[in-house]
C-alpha cells in the first residue's frame, strides 16, 4: 500500500493538468514516501511534522512553504498530538506556459530545481496572503464556471509570480534554519542512503560509517522520517524500479541485480508488495 497516496495525484493531472486542495486536515495510518507527476507547492498551516523531500528533512513551522519537483523522494511525518493542516497544489509545466510565456514561466519553474524543495518561510501577513490564494483558487475550481479555467491558470501564475518574488528577498538574506543534532544525524543518513541504496548495506556497515551506535541510529530515523532505515532502502529501489520500468526496456533481472536486491525473484516478490502489482504488470501499465 505504500506508494498509492500519489495516484490520485497522478490521475487528477492527466485529466486536467492541476490538482488543488485546500486547509486539509485528513489523517492517514500510513504517509507513505512517494513520487509524482508535474510539480508541487505545498503549504504547511498547523501541526507537529517533519517533512523529508529527497536528502533534506525539515522541521515544519506554520507558514512554511516547499516547492519541488514531484518526481524528487518525499513523505510527512506529523504527530498524532495536533491536527495536521496543509494546502497543496499540484500542476504540469504547460498548464502555467500557455499563461506565462516561455521565458516567464522558465524563471517561474526554476524554482522548483532544487533538488531537496525550496523552502519559502512566510510571515503573519504573508500566510494570510497565500491562504487566501490558496482558497481563490480552490473555490474557482469547485464552481466551474464560464472561464474558470483562464481563470485558475491565470490565480496560479500570480500565486508563482508572488513566491518568485518573495524568494529573492528570502535568499538575499537568508541562512539555513537551525536542526538539532539528532536531525543532522538523519539527514547525513539520508545522504548516504540516497547515494548508495544500490549497494547491500547493512546496519552494522551503516553504523560504522556514520560513527553511531547502531540502536541510537536506527531509533532516531524511525523517529524524524517515520521509517525504519531498511524500508527506506527498500522504498528508494522500488521508486528507481518504477523509473526503470517506465523509462527503459531492461530486463527485470538485470534491474534487479542493477538495484541491489538479492535475485530477481526477491525484487519481484518486493515491488508487488510496495506497488501493488508485479513490475512487468507495472510497465504494461504505465509505458507510453
Amino acid at each position: 500500500m505504500a506508494y498509492q497516496a500519489h495516484f490520485p495525484t497522478n490521475k487528477a493531472l492527466k485529466r486536467e493538468r492541476i490538482y488543488i486542495r485546500h486547509q486539509v486536515s485528513e489523517w492517514q495510518d500510513s504517509w507513505p514516501l512517494h513520487t509524482h507527476d508535474g510539480y508541487e507547492i505545498y503549504f504547511f498551516l498547523h501541526g507537529n511534522a517533519h517533512l523529508i523531500i529527497g536528502n533534506e528533512i525539515y522541521m515544519l513551522q506554520p507558514g512554511d512553504m516547499f516547492l519541488f519537483s514531484g518526481d524528487v523522494l518525499h513523505r510527512p511525518n506529523p504527530a498524532k498530538d495536533t491536527p495536521y493542516i496543509r494546502s497543496y497544489i499540484n500542476f504540469t509545466a504547460d498548464y502555467v506556459q500557455e499563461m506565462a510565456g516561455a521565458d516567464m514561466a522558465e524563471k517561474l519553474l526554476g524554482l522548483f530545481l532544487q533538488p531537496n524543495g525550496l523552502l519559502i518561510r512566510w510571515d503573519e501577513h504573508g500566510v494570510n496572503d497565500m491562504d487566501s490564494h490558496y482558497a481563490s483558487l480552490f473555490h474557482e475550481r469547485e464552481k466551474e464556471a464560464i472561464g474558470n479555467e483562464f481563470m485558475i491558470q491565470s490565480l496560479l501564475v500570480q500565486l508563482l509570480l508572488k513566491i518568485y518574488r518573495k524568494s529573492k528577498e528570502m535568499y538575499a538574506l537568508l541562512t539555513a534554519p537551525p536542526q538539532s543534532q539528532k536531525e543532522t544525524n538523519v539527514r547525513r543518513i539520508l545522504v548516504y542512503l540516497n547515494q548508495h541504496y544500490r549497494n547491500a548495506i547493512s546496519l552494522e556497515a551503516l553504523s560504522k560509517e556514520m560513527h553511531l551506535n547502531k540502536y541510537y541510529m536506527c531509533h532516531s530515523f524511525k523517529e524524524i522520517t517515520g521509517l525504519s532505515i531498511n524500508n527506506y532502502i527498500t522504498r528508494k529501489r522500488i521508486d528507481e524500479a518504477k523509473k526503470l520500468l517506465r523509462l527503459s526496456d531492461e530486463p527485470v533481472g538485470f534491474m534487479s541485480e542493477q538495484l541491489g536486491f538479492s535475485n530477481p525473484v526477491h525484487f519481484s516478490r518486493m515491488f508487488k508488495q510496495y506497488a501493488g502489482v508485479a513490475p512487468q504488470t507495472y510497465r504494461k501499465l504505465h509505458q507510453t
